[in-house]
């Protein structure tokens, strides 16, 4: 019976067909600017909670707001013109001060390669359909998979050509997810250093002084994105709160405050520029 049409609510039918077809007209395009991912103004990004997928539904919940120089716009088939926030291709920090919004935007980044029903508050968030969420995930099952670019020369000689293990570190299961979505075709990765090995994010130049790149298996990813950009064409969108090495290899920074996305970019790269940090050279090509 719930299948007969009189049994359907043919206006939210009608609705929820027209959200879905504007929304994968909108993935379909971004390629046409340049872009990954797209977050439309007046978006409500905010879960009603850890655990749902609701929006949250209060008096004072802030809409998403695009900065001036990140705008774009789309003429969609039936909602008609819409703007907001490009995130172009390349590498792109998410920045600011903590429970300011940067996993809840990167979390929504996440969903937009999924379609969203009406009312969900995300219909306007879209991301390119290969976009892959990467995170350390201690203890996961790993099989021949060539984790070079970024973990090699182990104690004992042991190899990292075709690494497998069952009981994976936080850094390995990183090496291994990245080099799975590279051979899946990935487009874009996403990183929130809440959920990242601190040791594949980054080794600092003290660090680097007291442990020599020779005897360092790790290759931090600091040292790659930009090679996994230049040479693979995949980009990466980082939420990074406390590390400031990043700004040396970022193309975009966008900083959250209150909520609200600001274009920080030039302010980041003035700062790169006074205080200078030492980002190791890998010792090997990236794939070599």
């Amino acid at each position: 019976r719930a299948l007969l049409y009189q049994s359907i609510d043919v206006h939210a039918m009608h609705a929820t067909i027209a959200s879905v077809e504007d929304q994968e007209y909108l993935r379909s395009q971004l390629a046409s600017k340049d872009l990954v991912a797209f977050i439309g103004d007046g978006s409500v990004l905010p879960r009603a909670s850890g655990v749902s997928n609701l929006p949250l539904a209060t008096d004072n919940v802030v809409r998403f707001q695009t900065p001036a120089e990140t705008r774009v716009s789309f003429e969609l088939p039936n909602q008609g013109a819409v703007m907001g926030m490009g995130i172009r291709r390349g590498v792109t920090l998410v920045c600011g001060g903590g429970f300011n919004g940067k996993s809840t935007l990167l979390q929504a980044i996440e969903r937009g390669v999924y379609n969203h029903v009406p009312g969900d508050g995300r219909e306007l968030v879209v991301t390119d359909e290969m976009a892959v969420k990467i995170k350390a995930e201690e203890g996961r099952f790993i099989c021949n998979t060539d984790i070079r670019p970024f973990i090699n020369n182990l104690p004992l000689g042991k190899e990292t050509r075709a690494f497998s293990t069952s009981n994976a570190s936080g850094s390995t299961s990183m090496a291994a997810s990245i080099q799975e979505g590279i051979e899946a075709q990935a487009s874009a990765f996403l990183f929130d250093e809440d959920t990242c090995a601190t040791n594949f994010l980054v080794r600092d130049g003290r660090m680097q002084q007291l442990v020599s790149q020779n005897h360092e298996p790790i290759t931090p990813l600091v040292s790659r994105v930009r090679e996994l950009w230049e040479t693979k064409g995949v980009s990466s969108i980082l939420v990074i709160g406390g590390c400031g090495d990043y700004l040396d290899v970022a193309d975009t920074i966008i900083s959250m405050h209150d909520y609200v996305p600001a274009d920080s970019t030039a302010k980041a790269r003035a700062i790169a520029q006074r205080m200078p940090v030492a980002i190791e050279v890998p010792l090997t090509k990236y794939g070599a």
